[in-house]
């Protein structure tokens, strides 16, 4: 198959562009996340899903640990390798155990640590499978993290796999592979 991913060069960009591409790099040194390349070919779309992310990252109700196993759930299910390479780091700062990681990696539930852990890959992997959430792991979820959270949680699952999609159609090499 053909690469389809370009990495953009700043100075080659428009005014517009080059704006919102600064504007997502500005709080990583610089640096700006594969799929923003993507996504700043059209820099409003950009800017939107720019700010949609940072909610979803780290203003949620979910804790760090629990996102990022949200987010590896997502990458997993949509075999978006560059997203599973890239949280799987962050997983681990967060404090997801190394066997969760790996056994997501290779398609399989894990044996969790803990339960809160448990119902949110419960949650998100029984969704992606059935296109639908149970009444009782739906029930269950509102009852631990109450239902702001769980909402936050399908936004998480929402953004994430629109940027696997991405990943997956422009066929983003995952970052050892990038240039």
């Amino acid at each position: 198959m053909s690469p389809r991913f370009r990495s953009l060069d700043r100075d080659e960009l428009d005014d517009e562009r080059r704006r919102v591409f600064d504007e997502i790099g500005r709080p990583r040194g610089g640096a700006v996340p594969a799929p923003f390349h993507i996504y700043v070919e059209s820099p409003e779309l950009a800017s939107l899903v720019q700010a949609v992310g940072a909610f979803c990252r780290y203003r949620t109700g979910l804790a760090p640990r629990l996102s990022e196993l949200a987010i590896l759930t997502t990458a997993a299910h949509w075999k978006a390798d560059y997203e599973f390479a890239v949280h799987a780091g962050e997983a681990r700062k967060a404090g997801v155990p190394e066997h969760e990681i790996e056994a997501l990696a290779s398609g399989r539930r894990p044996d969790f640590d803990d339960e809160d852990a448990a119902l949110v890959h419960d949650f998100a992997a029984r969704f992606y499978r059935d296109n639908d959430v149970p009444d009782a792991l739906f029930e269950a979820a509102l009852a631990r993290f109450g239902r702001r959270t769980v909402a936050e949680l399908v936004g998480v699952l929402g953004y994430y796999s629109m940027l696997a999609i991405a990943l997956r159609i422009f066929r983003v090499p995952t970052p050892e592979k990038a240039d």
